[in-house]
């Protein structure tokens, strides 16, 4: 009978999950919609703007971070768990590289001339798609760490670990967000 009740919590979370991935994406969606209707709008009179290098290295930052996170859950699984805490402190590392690589990228654009606010309105986009994405990214990585401080404490096993793998699926949602953002940037604009 304790089986079943921890099935139905673990669906419950797994739910929960999936409708604020949902959400998340019906906001990004909207603010890709807006982006292309003020193109439209604006014609000729939109600014293209070249994406800084730094969103490069940062997006293969993401992309790491999310292989590692991967290896976290894999060697949960087969309990090995010290390399479970490893693989979730380099998933975290790699998580905060890209966010100092996202900061750079904005240097990159203030640098240009590319600011949040002003007459601008492509550069404006670029900043709050980066900005809501780091936001979120922010709430990935409280949780990242608390799976990692847990992870020391040795509170996941294979047959216990569904904190874990909701974090890092979270995880993966967050880089996938962030490389179709950057597609959709470097596509559209």
């Amino acid at each position: 009978m304790e089986e079943n009740s921890k099935l139905r919590v673990e669906k419950a979370h797994q739910t929960l999950l999936v409708i604020s991935m949902f959400s998340v994406v019906m906001l990004f969606a909207g603010l890709t919609s807006a982006y292309i209707v003020s193109k439209g709008s604006l014609g000729s009179k939109w600014d293209i703007i070249i994406l800084p290098n730094m969103f490069f290295i940062s997006t293969f930052m993401i992309l790491v971070s999310s292989f590692f996170g991967y290896l976290a859950t894999h060697y949960c699984k087969i309990d090995k768990l010290k390399k479970l805490t490893q693989s979730l402190f380099y998933t975290i590392v790699f998580g905060l590289l890209f966010a100092v690589f996202q900061f750079f990228g904005w240097k990159e654009l203030v640098y240009a001339g590319k600011f949040l606010s002003g007459n601008n309105v492509a550069s404006s986009y670029i900043y709050i798609f980066t900005i809501t994405h780091l936001i979120h990214l922010i709430g990935g990585m409280i949780a990242l760490v608390v799976v990692f401080l847990k992870s020391r404490k040795q509170q996941y096993t294979s047959s216990h670990y569904n904190g874990l793998k909701l974090t890092i699926r979270f995880w993966h949602f967050l880089g996938f967000l962030w490389i179709y953002l950057f597609g959709f940037l470097m596509l559209i604009n």
